[in-house]
């Protein structure tokens, strides 16, 4: 039986789950409110340049997963082979970090080829979509779903700020031994060099991106995303060796629900609704895939076909 099934959100959970769903006959509509797909696996064409505003990298870890994305992006995906950093200067285990040449945003985009998705299209009531619809999915953060469905549901997600600066210099120093610095003990938890990543960066100029520590998100998250960088250019030149002299522009941005604290248990949603989405496990692009295609087997072990097998 085919069913009709409306999946709110358009991030990795929930193409994931419409992909799957459309594949075994199902009839997917994928709403999302912004105005383009993949969620927090965000890229911005900026200055020029091509940058990972959100996810870094990405992992392919689970056969499943890593298929899925030879399969949708096969050549465009490139391995980044310099280390990452401890804040210490100790070269930290290499967990085969990959990229999409064009951005990772597509990386998302790609899997979305030949499906029903709706953009710029936001759901006020969850509840509302039944009877459009014979199932509903939400993968929108946790607190979100709650309200949509009408209820108030505890789950707690660490914010993130980040911030993008670019200079007017060929990467040198560390910027070009190193591909990021991890620091659990400062604000600036991470920084990268996004010149790493081949064919992204204009040439003549270096870009970094800069995600702040839980703390320091906290203290500022409400501040327009314009004022961020000021509070950070000097803590990545610091570390980096960048000489203000050389600076270009600057870009901040909100991830208000970047990664979840703790895993929650699954919401009780009314009869015919579910919920896919990090809250649920970890905050890793392909996690968030697994999480998609979990939720989607399940509403097709509980159609009715799968109830007369």
């Amino acid at each position: 039986m085919s069913l009709r099934i409306a999946i709110i959100g358009a991030g990795m959970a929930g193409i994931s789950a419409s992909r799957l769903l459309a594949d075994r006959g199902h009839r997917v509509t994928l709403l999302e409110k912004s105005r383009g797909c993949g969620g927090r696996c965000a890229t911005k064409r900026w200055e020029g340049h091509i940058v990972d505003h959100g996810a870094q990298y990405f992992t392919m870890r689970h056969p499943d997963f890593s298929a899925a994305v030879q399969q949708t992006c096969g050549e465009m995906i490139c391995r980044i082979t310099a280390p990452v950093l401890d804040e210490n200067g100790e070269t930290l285990p290499d967990t085969d970090r990959y990229f999409h040449r064009e951005g990772n945003s597509r990386l998302v985009r790609g899997m979305t080829a030949g499906l029903n998705l709706r953009t710029e299209t936001t759901v006020t009531d969850a509840r509302a979509l039944l009877g459009e619809y014979d199932r509903v999915l939400s993968t929108a953060p946790l607190p979100q779903t709650a309200t949509l469905f009408g209820q108030t549901i505890p789950a707690e997600y660490i914010p993130c700020l980040t911030v993008v600066l670019a200079y007017r210099v060929e990467p040198g120093g560390l910027c070009r031994e190193a591909y990021a610095v991890r620091d659990h003990t400062s604000d600036l938890a991470w920084s990268a060099c996004e010149n790493h990543k081949a064919g992204r960066i204009a040439g003549g100029c270096t870009v970094m991106v800069a995600q702040i520590s839980e703390a320091f998100s906290r203290r500022h998250l409400e501040l327009p995303p314009a004022d961020y960088p000021v509070l950070v250019q000097t803590m990545v030149q610091r570390r980096w060796g960048l000489s203000s002299a050389n600076f270009l522009a600057a870009l901040g941005h909100r991830w208000r629900y970047a990664r979840v604290a703790k895993p929650h248990t699954a919401p009780a949603l009314p009869e015919g609704c579910y919920f896919a989405g990090d809250a649920l496990g970890t905050s890793r692009v392909e996690d968030a895939w697994l999480a998609g295609r979990a939720a989607a087997l399940q509403i097709i072990q509980s159609s009715p076909k799968a109830n007369t097998a």
